[in-house]
C-alpha cells in the first residue's frame, strides 16, 4: 500500500536543543494516533542552519490536515526558534522500504541518521527514474549495512521535483549509501542533463513510528 509523505524544511533560528524538546511534548501528541499515521521525525541539519521533518500517511488527506496542524501550532509557538514560511515538499510514495519500526523519545532510543536527497529540472524523465531507483539506487540502500528505512516521490504540486529519503543506523553508513547513490546517478544519468541534488542530512532528534 502506498503511502503519503510530507517533508518540510525550515531555517533554524534558535536552539536545535529546544526546538526537540517543543515538537517532542507539542508537536508529536498533534499527529501521532491520528487517522492514517505512520511515522514523523525531526533531525537538524549538520550546518546547524535548517530542521527538517518527515511526517509519513496513509493518504494525502490525512498528510495535509496533519500537517495543517502543525504550522498552526508552529506559526504562534515556534517563532523564536525557527524564521519565515518552511519549505513544504509532498506526494505519493514511488518507493518505500522498511525493514524495521523504531522510535525515538525522550533518549530510551538510539538517534538514527536521516538523509533527503532533492532534485530538480526532471521533465519527462519519469519511466528513467524509476527504472533507475527499481534497479540500482534502491538495493544499494536497502542492501547497505545500517538500513532503516527509505521513501522517494515526486512532489504533487510539481513533479519535477522528485524527493528521496533515507534512515540509516548511524552517520558513517548513511554517507556512504549516499555517495553510492550519487555515482550510480552520475553514471546512469550522463546524458540526460544531470543535476546533483540538494542534499540536507542530519541526526533524528524526534522519531516516532505508528
Amino acid at each position: 500500500m502506498a503511502v503519503h509523505v510530507m517533508i518540510s524544511k525550515s531555517h533554524l533560528a534558535g536552539s536545535g536543543k529546544d526546538l526537540a524538546l517543543r515538537i517532542r511534548d507539542h508537536v508529536v501528541p498533534l499527529v501521532q494516533g491520528r487517522p492514517g499515521f505512520r511515522g514523523y521525525c525531526v533531525f537538524v541539519a549538520e550546518q546547524g542552519d535548517a530542521a527538517c521533518s518527515v511526517s509519513i500517511f496513509d493518504d494525502g488527506e490525512s498528510a495535509r490536515e496533519a500537517d495543517g496542524r502543525i504550522r498552526e501550532w508552529s506559526g504562534v509557538h515556534m517563532r523564536d526558534l525557527v524564521a519565515g514560511a518552511p519549505e513544504v515538499l509532498g506526494g505519493e510514495a514511488a518507493f518505500q522500504a522498511v525493514p524495521e519500526p523504531q522510535e525515538q523519545q525522550k533518549d530510551r532510543h538510539d538517534a538514527l541518521f536521516a538523509v533527503i536527497r532533492h532534485y530538480q529540472g526532471l521533465p519527462g524523465q519519469t519511466e528513467t527514474m524509476h527504472s533507475l531507483v527499481s534497479e540500482h539506487t534502491l538495493p544499494a540502500i536497502t542492501q547497505a549495512e545500517g538500513f532503516r528505512g527509505f521513501y522517494a516521490f515526486r512532489d504533487e504540486e510539481d513533479p519535477n521535483q522528485a524527493i528521496s529519503f533515507t534512515l540509516f543506523d548511524r552517520r558513517e553508513n548513511a554517507v556512504g549509501a549516499h555517495e553510492e547513490v550519487l555515482s550510480i546517478m552520475r553514471e546512469q544519468l550522463a546524458e540526460l542533463a544531470y543535476q546533483e541534488p540538494e542534499v540536507v542530512m542530519g541526526e533524528t532528534v524526534v522519531l516516532v513510528a505508528g
